[in-house]
Parts: C-alpha cells; sequence; structure tokens
C-alpha cells in the first residue's frame, strides 16, 4: 500500500509539473487577538486621534489531503478539466489555493455542471475563469438551491439578464448569496442612510459587492460617511462606502497608517480619502512605492497629493514612469524646454499622449519608443513640474500658491 501511495505521488507530481502547477498543502492553525473596537474608524481623523495598527490574523484553508491511489486520478482529472476549459496555470494556481479541496472533487457530478450552467447563462469561457478565480466557492454550490435562484433573483432586481451578468461579473461572490433575501435587506439600508429610490438600483449595479455586507455594518459605515460629510448623492459616497464595508477594521487602519509612514497628516489622508476614496483598496507596497516615486523622483509635495489624489490611482509600471520617462528624454534633449503640470502628462489619452511626445518625436529620438515602454527608467528626473515650480516660487513670496 505504502509502495503503491509512493508511486501515485511521483505520477502526480509529474503531472502537476506538466502543468506548471505547483500545489502546496499545507496544515496550519492559528489564533488571534484582534480588537474589534468598531469605533476606531477613519471617522477619528476629524477628532485628531491615533490609530494603532491592528495585526492581521493569519488564516489558512488548506488542510492535507490523504491521497491514495483514487483520490490520485481524481486530482489529475480535476487538473485536465480546468486546462482543457481555458484556465490558465496561475489561475488554476489561485483556484486551488483558495479552495485545496476542489483536487478531490468529482469533475462530472461537481465541476463540470457548474461551468455548463455559467456558460448557459451567457457567461464565455474566459468569463467563467476569471468569475470561479475570484470566487471558487460556485463550483462547491447548489445549482438547483443556490445558484440558479440567486441569478433570477437578481436578474429580476437589476432588470435584465445582462445586468444580472454585469453585476455577477463586478462582484462573483454576490453569487454565494441568498439574493432575494439580501437585496431586501440592503434595499432596506440605503433607504436609511437616505439613498434616494431613484439611485438605490443604480448604487448596487455599480456596486454590487455591498450585496455580501452584513446589514448592520452597512448602516454603520452610511452613517459614519455622513458625519465625515460626504453627499450620500455623489459618486464619491458610494465608493467610499464600498472600501469601508468591504475593507476590515484591521485592513483599513492598515492603509491609513502606510499613508501616515509616508509623511501624510490625517488631515491629508481624509482629504485623500474623501476623493479618490478607492485609493484605501490600494495594497500597502502600491501606495509606498508610488507615493515614493512622486515625491522622491518628482519632487511633489505630500500636500499637492493630497489635493489630487487621483495621480495615486494611476499605476506606476504601466503610465507613470513610461510619460515620466519620455518627458525626461525629451527635457534632456532640450526638445521641451518648459514643462506644464503633472495633469497634462498623466492624464490625457494613450493615443493624445503618443501622438504628442512620442510619434511627434520619435525619428529624431529614438529612444523615446523605449522609454514608453518603460524599459528606460532613470534615477532622478530632472524636469520640473509646473506645480514644482509654484511651490519653489510661493517659499520666497507671500502670496499663497494655488494648487494645481
Amino acid at each position: 500500500m505504502l509502495q503503491s501511495l509512493y508511486k501515485c505521488q511521483r505520477n502526480l507530481c509529474t503531472k502537476i509539473r506538466k502543468t506548471s502547477l505547483s500545489v502546496q498543502f499545507v496544515s496550519t492553525s492559528c489564533g488571534s487577538n484582534i480588537p474589534t473596537d468598531e469605533n476606531k474608524s477613519l471617522i477619528n481623523l476629524c477628532q485628531g486621534k491615533s490609530h494603532g495598527l491592528s495585526k492581521e490574523p493569519i488564516i489558512s484553508e488548506a488542510k492535507v489531503l490523504q491521497l491514495d491511489t483514487v483520490k490520485c486520478s481524481k486530482v489529475s482529472a480535476v487538473i485536465e478539466f480546468f486546462r482543457n476549459h481555458g484556465f490558465s496555470a496561475n489561475q488554476m494556481k489561485k483556484l486551488i489555493r483558495l479552495r485545496p479541496k476542489l483536487l478531490a472533487s468529482k469533475v462530472e457530478k461537481t465541476l463540470k455542471p457548474k461551468l455548463k450552467y455559467l456558460q448557459s447563462i451567457g457567461f464565455s469561457e474566459d468569463e467563467c475563469s476569471k468569475i470561479l478565480c475570484i470566487n471558487p466557492n460556485i463550483l462547491l454550490s447548489s445549482i438547483e438551491k443556490q445558484l440558479a435562484p440567486s441569478f433570477d433573483s437578481l436578474k429580476i432586481f437589476m432588470g435584465s439578464e445582462l445586468q444580472a451578468m454585469a453585476a455577477i461579473k463586478r462582484s462573483p461572490q454576490i453569487f454565494n448569496n441568498k439574493i432575494a433575501h439580501t437585496l431586501k435587506q440592503t434595499v432596506q439600508v440605503l433607504h436609511q442612510i437616505g439613498i434616494p429610490d431613484s439611485q438605490v438600483l443604480e448604487f448596487i449595479q455599480k456596486s454590487p459587492i455591498i450585496l455580501t455586507i452584513n446589514p448592520k455594518k452597512m448602516s454603520k459605515v452610511g452613517l459614519r460617511l455622513k458625519e465625515i460629510g460626504f453627499n450620500v448623492t455623489s459618486p464619491a459616497f458610494r465608493a467610499a462606502f464600498s472600501a469601508m464595508s468591504v475593507l476590515s477594521h484591521s485592513k483599513m487602519e492598515r492603509k491609513l497608517e502606510t499613508y501616515r509612514s509616508m509623511g501624510f497628516s490625517d488631515g491629508e489622508i481624509l482629504n485623500i480619502f474623501r476623493l479618490q476614496p478607492t485609493c484605501m483598496f490600494y495594497s500597502e507596497d502600491n501606495i509606498r512605492a508610488i507615493v515614493a516615486f512622486y515625491v522622491d523622483k518628482l519632487h511633489l509635495s505630500r500636500s499637492h497629493l493630497s489635493q489630487r489624489p487621483v495621480f495615486l490611482l494611476r499605476s506606476l509600471e504601466r503610465r507613470v514612469i513610461p510619460r515620466c520617462s519620455v518627458m525626461q528624454v525629451l527635457w534632456s534633449r532640450g526638445i521641451i524646454s518648459k514643462m506644464g503640470k503633472l495633469s497634462s502628462i498623466l492624464m490625457i489619452s494613450e493615443k493624445d499622449f503618443l501622438e504628442k511626445y512620442v510619434t511627434k518625436y520619435e525619428a529624431e529620438v529614438p529612444e523615446l519608443l523605449a522609454a514608453y515602454r518603460g524599459e528606460l527608467m532613470f534615477e532622478e528626473y530632472s524636469f520640473h513640474l509646473r506645480e514644482v515650480r509654484q511651490i519653489s516660487m510661493s517659499k520666497g513670496s507671500s502670496p499663497e500658491t494655488k494648487a494645481a
């Protein structure tokens, strides 16, 4: 029996290597003493209170799978099933990391019917893989008792199959809830916090993730945001509501602490949140990297960034660095002698930026294309943005510089 198991494990490892899929089975147990005081929140920024950095529990749902010869063949069938239906190696890794017990699932009885059901609704194979990678629990749910009733309720509320599908693509997690009951509770909470009846449908369509949030938490978040000064009918309120509803208290604290560690005052952090609440969705590493680039490389002040937090939403690798590198090349070659505002560089479309700064000078400056592709980076960006020039001038004069 032991020899058979060794042989099975060896075959399994070979199969997994062939699909570039690395699966690690880990058995962990942990505990945590996380503070659950809901009163410690963003509202405290207005009161100037300090926040401690809450440690998040490390929770692993992975369990050791006892593999016999029968289960080994199941694992191979499962991997083959996902691969044959367009799942990449990375997507398979993610699925199994989130739900290891999928490896022991029956393809014909459990997996195939769920995928067929999603496709029967109208989702493409590519959309199915993306949805399932976010919410693999769909594969373990009952079609008759959960998925079909949920989709029917969502379709009735949203007004059409297309709108229901759009909501699921935005937030696949909602497919695990009893939608009819959840929708009723969510609508009640939105009415209680002051969302006009005419805006309730649009609110849920654009932020369907709130259907997964506990009604009591939603109510607390709504009241908290109103106290901070959000207008409940504004798009910013919807974004802030989603951010604070979805993020746990400890995660929100970590975001706030990250901004503080980068030198922002509590007032500046509050302003960032008011103007661009989605800044709180970024990872701590991303926040540090993009703030460091703006402050250390482009010499923008934190105060300016807090007034224009939309800059924090631009991708550092795909937009900020490539475009700034293009501008540095043009500046260093003397082609551009005076720089405009950062918004004139980062906020224009790809087409307009290419035409204005790359295509126009490409023959004269061949390295522009490499800079635009992100292949050319600089230790120092020596051009001076108009915002930086204004700040420098204001230090030597009394009139307060107007924010760009």
